[in-house]
């Protein structure tokens, strides 16, 4: 400590270190007050600490659920404090080793203070889902989650109470008798979560089986958790090869037909309660309303994040056995349509292709030099238009192009359409929804759909006119990765697990347009656009647009199968199960 002082008073001005003026500065610094205790001390206070001001999330849910507000619930709400106490004691206890103890303290903190934070102001759940979106997260999307509030939170409920632990003054006893009192304390624990867990079992077991959800808000249990699975995934699919996937892929198409282009538009953060060709109010889609498209009302995401839906969209399996371990090491729909002589491109204004697109040509178009689309490091999607027909021009043969959007990529809505197409107002320029009326919220969200509406309808008009100049049969496919809360029950953005999401987070809009070339019946299209289909339905209906023959190719997942003039009644157009 005196080496602290010290130094601390080498760092003020000459004229205030003089002997006498250092020598009253290391007597004051010395009488500051420092807490001191044993281990348990520390470990209670670190506890209460983690158990009271880190889990607000956690408290309003369980009361929420149970009614602990209510005099004849007190009585649980009493056990679950003790037994969430209990079991924090438990968890800091683990570390509460001599040169372990106090790091370990502190790396707590601050998970617990940023999980608190996010959970709080946004309602997400801290689970491996979320790690992977945070460790594939780019800098600038990292950038619009930054906010004054998140720094004063941080300092508050981390900084500041890591300080306090730092400063603590831990009183070890000689080793035996540390060990038992360290034994007599986790006993102890176990002791107070049995009894609370015994005493009100009933309760424990309704509220905890219905609200499964309040398992994901301990915090930072879950957190830790999640990111341990996270590392131990990491480490294991270091080493690990891709797997081949349709390499006998070959095309079977009548020698002298079109060549075939399609522009798969995989979309960001787009729920289809907002698409007027769905059904809303609000015309967000006014130039889509005219065109001659087909829009599956009834489509489901794979899940609830991009590191999720976009690997399991392009990958041959389906979301009922999707393993993202097994989906990253094994080759997916863009590897067999080139092992089928397809030329394949994916063009990125978002925070990359998931591994989808690692063994593909690919073009990073978000920090792209164009002063109309780009500024404050990022492009508007009109960006992925920019030099498009030169790449289809450039093309020998049949050609996949897939545009990943930054689309509708919350919380800052407000930044992902140009100024022209703020149609709804007032609209929210905060990255804190708590900040903004709802309304204001939902006007920018909108103002994205609109902005999107006008990106496909202009890819439509492209492809419209490279069938009349190059008689190509072209087609247009679209569907977002994962919708997006909107404060709908206190929850905002996305990525809540799957089978606890709500519908604006699975329900997805897709669409579809083929110019005539294509061959396909327009009727039976519209008459089978109202199926129940998912993102699963994508792998087998991009191989049949190319006519692609390959054992890995299921017709009954492909949507557009039993459309197709020379084949017809091939397949069932059904969502696969």
């Amino acid at each position: 400590m005196d080496f602290k002082v010290n130094q601390l008073a080498s760092t003020l001005p000459m004229s205030s270190t003089t002997p006498e003026s250092s020598s009253r500065l290391r007597r004051c610094l010395h009488a500051l007050p420092r807490p001191e205790s044993g281990t348990v001390g520390l470990t209670l206070t670190v506890a209460a600490f983690l158990a009271i001001f880190l889990n607000t999330a956690f408290w309003k849910a369980v009361i929420a659920a149970a009614d602990i507000g209510m005099a004849r619930n007190l009585g649980f709400g009493l056990a679950l404090a003790s037994a969430l106490l209990a079991f924090f004691v438990l968890l800091v206890s683990l570390f509460a080793l001599r040169y372990l103890f106090k790091p370990a303290i502190v790396v707590l903190l601050f998970i617990a203070s940023l999980a608190s934070y996010f959970m709080n102001v946004y309602g997400v759940v801290i689970d491996d889902t979320m790690i992977h979106n945070v460790l594939e997260t780019d800098s600038r999307e990292a950038s619009g989650l930054l906010s004054a509030r998140l720094i004063g939170h941080l300092l508050l409920t981390a900084f500041l109470p890591s300080l306090v632990v730092l400063a603590w003054r831990i009183r070890y006893r000689p080793f035996w008798r540390e060990l038992g009192i360290r034994a007599l304390t986790v006993t102890l624990a176990v002791g107070v979560l049995g009894v609370s867990a015994y005493a009100h079992y009933k309760d424990f077991s309704l509220v905890l089986r219905q609200h499964r959800e309040l398992r994901y808000l301990i915090n930072p249990t879950y957190p830790l958790y999640a990111a341990i699975d996270t590392a131990m995934q990491t480490a294991k699919a270091a080493n690990t090869p891709v797997a081949p996937l349709g390499r006998d892929a070959h095309q079977q198409r009548p020698v002298g037909t079109s060549r075939r282009v399609v522009v798969l538009v995989v979309g960001e953060t787009a729920r289809a309660a907002n698409f007027s060709l769905n059904g809303y109010a609000r015309d967000t889609n006014p130039r889509l309303a005219k065109r001659d498209l087909i829009n599956f009302p009834e489509f489901s995401s794979c899940g609830t994040s991009t590191s999720v839906s976009v690997p399991c969209m392009f990958s041959r399996l389906d979301r009922g056995d999707y393993d993202e371990y097994e989906a990253r090491h094994t080759e997916g729909l863009l590897d067999v349509l080139a092992h089928a002589g397809v030329e394949v491109l994916w063009r990125d204004n978002n925070s990359g292709c998931k591994g989808v697109c690692a063994r593909v040509p690919s073009e990073d178009l978000s920090n792209a030099d164009d002063p109309a689309l780009c500024g404050d490091g990022e492009c508007h999607d009109e960006i992925l238009l920019q030099g498009l027909q030169d790449r289809i021009d450039g093309a020998k043969g049949d050609l996949l192009v897939v545009l990943h959007q930054q689309g509708s990529h919350g919380p800052e809505y407000y930044k992902r359409y140009p100024d022209r197409f703020e149609r709804f107002t007032p609209v929210c320029s905060s990255n804190l929804p708590q900040d903004c009326d709802r309304q204001a919220i939902i006007n920018a969200y909108d103002n994205t759909i609109v902005y999107t509406d006008h990106v496909l309808d202009q890819i439509i008009g492209l492809l419209e006119q490279d069938a009349r100049q190059n008689q190509d049969a072209t087609a247009l496919l679209y569907l977002s990765d994962h919708g997006e809360s909107l404060g709908e029950n206190g929850l905002y953005l996305h990525g809540f697990p799957y089978a606890l999401a709500p519908a604006v987070q699975t329900h997805v809009p897709a669409l579809a347009w083929f110019s005539s070339e294509f061959g396909l019946d327009r009727g039976c299209l519209t008459r089978i656009a109202g199926n129940p289909y998912s993102q699963d339905n994508l792998f087998d209906s991009v191989l049949g647009l190319f006519r692609i023959q390959t054992p890995v190719y299921a017709s009954a997942g492909d949507i557009f199968s039993q459309c197709r003039a020379a084949s017809p009644g091939n397949g069932h157009g059904v969502l696969k199960q």
